[in-house]
């Protein structure tokens, strides 16, 4: 074994200029502050090179610096170091080399030129020994310059650097471990604690901090990149639906422009059928005309024959005076007889108007108190065809005339008056019934001044987006107290009607407000504004804002200004005490002036959830009222009815007028009773009547022979204007045709290359079918295409209203503004997709590649090593008995965090070249990887300090400590530590500790190593048994065993050890004295 022998110290804190002798096992002990630790610490700053771990044990929270040691800190104020100015300190380390029996120094020169500004030099020296003159010019310590030159032949080795001098000391020391240089550090350190988890942490395995900076941020911006990726999806997806319903509208319009062609072209088919019908008809007719025409040629040769003989018959008969006398008297018969024929007709309808006179004379004669006129007239009306003095009728008729013209005005007011109030009731029934509707679904009816400004801030608030809606006052309040309503609902009065919004709403509806006062829409309404209202949120004690509740702050602010100044008063006397008051009968006092509120503005109650259960009960009992009224005034107008009817003059006047024809006929018909005997006496002559016979036969003939002229003729004519007709319209249509033809030919050269199909279609189509069916089919579809097509394009534009709210995109939600859309969809699916999936998968690949590489592959190599730790402990301590008993660490995969140790320790992961984010390895830790990415995402200080868990590899581990008894059973530490005292417990990492060292040096590759250990304040809780025990352990290892412990713990050590030294201080310098059996 390589010994530390001596060590020398120059200015090192109270120390200026000693040798410590040490031998294979040392106490030392000293008070505190005496020094103790501030040797060890000397010895450590060699041995370790380093500054990091001062005085761990002895004062964890202090920290002392190197500066500290060499200019000796006080503590004091005003003297912070006992020494200024330029230092040079040394610490010396002086090691006896058993195998080869030689020595060796290893140690180290600190230059100090001001606090805080150290420089130090490593080294070591073979073959020799401590001396002073090798640190020493004079009285003055040597600077590492002066050390330098004046040791230049016994120094072997020089390190400028603390790397350097690791590697100078690792191989002096017996080529050992890296772990050296914790090792040391951890003994010293180390304080028995019952917690096993602990003391792994604490002087088992090392810290090893895993850099995930790098990872989160690539987790951050896959994240992020995922998202706006997501983003654009969720837009493009927005954008697809406006794409399908623009599509669908784009084919619509084109189906309706196929349509238009077909239903035009059809409609010239058509026409183009109707020509021909038309032109195949006007060929008929002209046949049937040819046909008349040679019948009229027949009949007019036999006319002109019949004529020719019936002059001559004439010629004779005009030779004889009673032929010419009877002859004139027929022609006078005939005349007569015509003229009774148009007065019979006058007289039938005389005799029509007689019979419905005399109906409404019989009505009107069951009316009470009517006229005796009109009793008269009835009994004069059924003779009046039978009498030949009309003067007492005419008069009766004249009385009765007059009489109904003064009896129809009067009723025709009447009639006036109560279809007048019939209109207004059914007016009133039909509003209620509206407001007992919109009352069945919770509504109010509001004036439509009100009604009309909420739906239009309703309106615009959808249009952008904006809630809630706008409410009505009184549907967001409640009166507590029902004796008070009519006094509310009367003071409001129109207030209750005013229109309430959120505090940030208010401009938009004042905006919406004030359009409509441009357009002259809306008037008197009030929109309440919100804002700073917050005084008002206490009702004033007393107030009549205290019976009003309201479950919105807004609303109950506004009520408490409003009302908050109205006085609640028992009695009106009281009233004149306050500016405004109020009783509950509703009589008000403000601005020194006392009113009744009228109770039609209260008793229509509009607050309250009871409101409308009352409004309801009101309508409905207004409306039977109503009803009633409606079924009188029907009744009446019946009644009304049923009397104008009778009071009409209209066949009165007619028979005033047509009365005389009666006394016409009477003289007519006696004229022709003369002139038919005149006839008789002139025709006694026999010869003339034998010619009358035959001129009579003729006559006859030739009226037969006329009359069929005439129907033929007029069958002619009714042919000639018939063609007439039919090629005026056989004309229209051509001129239609022709206008039909080129709309269509139109409609065809813009269609472009789609007119050959359009063609095709339509010939295939009207192939089995009418063109008249077929223009009646196509219609129907145009119609339910037009149908679709402003459906596809209103949900095209509310799609594109929706996609303009969600991503504030500038375009207009039309059919017009579709390019932009078009544009945009285009750019993000085309570019923007492929740009991001890129970028997502990009960032991907880096999370994943630095995932693996920096924090599973290090994880997994970090425990693997303490996994190979473990077993190397456990192998020394296999060979290491303690009071019967052998210790071996057990570790295991976290009982908490098992996923993530497998996770970790999975050989896929360094096998496979697969992604995390797929196969088989994210099937078997998806819900491991999706924690951790969370965690890394989140950019947070307290999610920082949880991820510093989640990097320490020791945190997937679980411990334990297996104590196997030398009959072969065994216990665990984890269960026995809640039985034993605190000394039992901490034996095993005594043991521990020391196996650690043991195994440490006995794997050194240079042949002789050292033992040192070294515990600063150790066994501070174990008995004085426990603590022999120990020691009486670590005096049978191959280890040289350096103790630092207070004076009370003398008598349990220094029994076990080779020397006991005690460090002593007179607050300005430290000396060290040897102890022998209680005497310095």
């Amino acid at each position: 074994m390589k010994k530390l022998t001596r060590v020398k110290l120059i200015n090192w804190h109270r120390f200026t200029n000693n040798i410590i002798e040490i031998e294979s096992s040392t106490l030392v002990s000293g008070e505190n502050g005496a020094g103790k630790s501030t040797l060890l610490d000397a010895i450590q700053f060699v041995v370790t090179c380093s500054t990091n771990y001062f005085n761990k044990a002895a004062h964890e929270n202090g920290k002392r610096k190197l500066t500290g040691y060499i200019r000796c800190k006080t503590g004091r104020e005003n003297r912070p170091y006992e020494r200024t100015g330029e230092i040079s300190a040394h610490v010396a380390l002086e090691f006896y080399e058993e195998s080869k029996k030689r020595y060796f120094v290893v140690g180290s020169v600190i230059d100090s030129a001001s606090e805080g500004q150290e420089k130090w030099v490593r080294y070591l020296m073979d073959g020799v020994r401590l001396d002073d003159g090798m640190f020493f010019s004079g009285k003055t310590p040597k600077s590492i310059t002066q050390f330098r030159t004046t040791n230049a032949k016994q120094i072997k080795t020089w390190c400028t650097t603390d790397k350097d001098a690791r590697v100078m000391i690792r191989n002096r020391f017996g080529r050992i471990e890296e772990k050296f240089f914790r090792l040391i550090p951890k003994a010293m350190a180390f304080r028995p604690i019952d917690d096993i988890k602990d003391f792994v942490y604490s002087y088992v395995l090392d810290e090893k901090g895993v850099n995930i900076d790098i990872l989160r941020e690539n987790v951050r911006t896959y994240q992020d990149l995922q998202r706006t990726l997501e983003n654009v999806k969720i837009r493009i997806g927005r954008l697809d639906v406006i794409e399908k319903f623009h599509a669908q509208t784009v084919d619509g319009r084109k189906k309706d422009r196929m349509y238009e062609y077909f239903l035009a072209r059809a409609g010239a088919d058509i026409t183009s059928e109707k020509i021909t019908e038309l032109e195949h008809r006007v060929k008929s007719d002209e046949f049937r005309l040819e046909e008349q025409n040679a019948r009229i040629a027949n009949l007019d040769k036999e006319k002109r024959e019949k004529d020719e003989i019936r002059t001559s018959l004439r010629d004779e008969l005009r030779q004889d005076k009673d032929f010419i006398a009877r002859d004139e008297q027929k022609k006078k018969l005939e005349k007569l007889e015509e003229r009774k024929g148009e007065l019979e007709k006058e007289r039938g309808r005389l005799l029509g108007s007689i019979r419905k006179a005399g109906e409404q004379a019989a009505a009107l004669s069951e009316v009470k108190d009517v006229a005796d006129c009109v009793r008269k007239y009835q009994s004069l009306l059924k003779n009046v065809n039978h009498m030949r003095e009309l003067a007492e009728f005419k008069q009766t008729l004249q009385d009765v005339i007059e009489y109904k013209t003064e009896m129809y005005g009067k009723v025709q007011m009447k009639k006036a008056e109560v279809a007048i109030r019939q209109n207004a009731a059914d007016k009133e029934s039909q509003e209620l019934k509206q407001r007992m509707e919109l009352l069945n679904k919770k509504k109010f009816s509001y004036p439509d001044e009100v009604t009309r400004v909420m739906e239009a801030i309703r309106a615009e608030f959808v249009r952008i987006g904006r809630t809630p809606e706008p409410k009505v006052l009184c549907e967001l309040l409640e009166i507590t107290d029902d004796t008070w309503r009519n006094a509310v609902e009367g003071y409001l009065n129109t207030q209750r009607f005013y229109i309430l919004v959120e505090p940030e709403n208010f401009d938009i509806a004042l905006g919406t407000y004030d359009k409509l006062r441009k357009e002259r829409k809306a008037y008197g309404v009030g929109l309440i504004n919100s804002q700073k209202l917050e005084e008002y949120d206490t009702a004033p004690e007393g107030s009549l804002a205290t019976v009003v509740s309201s479950q919105n702050v807004y609303a109950k602010r506004f009520i408490n200004m409003v009302l908050g100044k109205v006085h609640m008063c028992g009695h009106y006397s009281e009233l004149k005490k306050y500016p405004t008051s109020i009783t509950s009968e509703c009589m008000k006092y403000q601005n020194h002036v006392a009113s009744a509120i009228k109770p039609v503005i209260y008793e229509t109650p509009y607050i309250g959830k009871n409101a409308i259960k009352v409004q309801l009960e009101q309508a409905r009992k207004k409306r039977e009222e109503v009803n009633a009224l409606l079924c009188s005034l029907k009744e009446q107008l019946k009644q009304l009815d049923y009397v104008m009817e009778p009071l009409a003059t209209d066949v009165d006047t007619d028979i005033k007028y047509r009365v005389d024809v009666l006394g016409e006929i009477w003289a007519l018909e006696e004229e022709i009773r003369k002139c038919k005997e005149n006839i008789a006496t002139l025709e006694k002559n026999s010869n003339m009547i034998q010619k009358q016979i035959q001129l009579d036969a003729l006559e006859e003939i030739m009226k037969d022979l006329e009359e069929r002229l005439r129907s033929l003729n007029r069958d002619v004519g009714g042919i000639e204007e018939k063609i007439r007709k039919t090629n005026e319209d056989i004309s229209l249509l051509r001129v239609e045709y022709a206008s039909e033809k080129a709309s269509y030919m139109e409609l065809g050269a813009n269609a472009g290359e789609q007119l050959l199909s359009w063609n095709s279609d339509y010939e295939k189509q009207t192939s089995d079918k009418t063109f008249e069916k077929f223009r009646n089919n196509f219609d129907k579809r145009k119609k339910a295409n037009l149908t679709t097509v402003d459906v596809s394009q209103k949900n095209m534009e509310k799609a594109m209203v929706e996609y303009k709210t969600a991503h504030d995109f500038g375009a207009a939600p039309t059919m017009e503004g579709y390019p932009d859309f078009a544009a945009e969809y285009d750019k993000l699916k085309n570019s923007e997709l492929l740009s991001y999936e890129e970028k997502v998968q990009s960032a991907r690949n880096a999370a994943e590649e630095e995932f693996r590489e920096q924090f599973l592959s290090k994880l997994q190599e970090n425990m693997k090593v303490a996994q190979s730790e473990f077993k190397e402990l456990n192998k020394a301590l296999n060979d290491i008995v303690f009071s019967n008993e052998k210790y071996e660490f057990l570790f295991m995969p976290s009982r908490r965090y098992r996923q993530y140790y497998e996770m970790i320790m999975d050989d896929f992961n360094a096998m496979q070249g697969e992604s995390i984010f797929s196969g088989l390895f994210h099937e078997n830790h998806k819900e491991v990887i999706d924690e951790l990415f969370e965690k890394l995402a989140i950019d947070n200080e307290n999610n920082g300090k949880a991820l510093d868990e989640f990097i320490d590899y020791r945190t997937y581990m679980d411990y334990d400590i297996k104590i196997i008894h030398s009959d072969g059973n065994y216990s665990f530490y984890s269960k026995v530590c809640e039985e034993k005292s605190g000394g039992e417990t901490q034996t095993p990492f005594y043991v521990t500790v020391a196996a650690s060292f043991v195994q440490l040096y006995k794997n050194n590759i240079g042949g002789e190593a050292i033992g040192l250990v070294m515990f600063d304040e150790a066994f501070n809780n174990m008995d004085d048994e426990r603590i022999g025990g120990v020691l009486e352990f670590l005096g049978r290892l191959p280890l040289q065993i350096i103790i630092a412990a207070p004076p009370d713990k003398i008598q349990y050590i220094s029994p076990y050890v080779e020397e006991t030294l005690l460090v002593m201080t007179d607050e300005k310098v430290s000396f060290v004295e040897r102890y022998h059996n209680g005497a310095v």
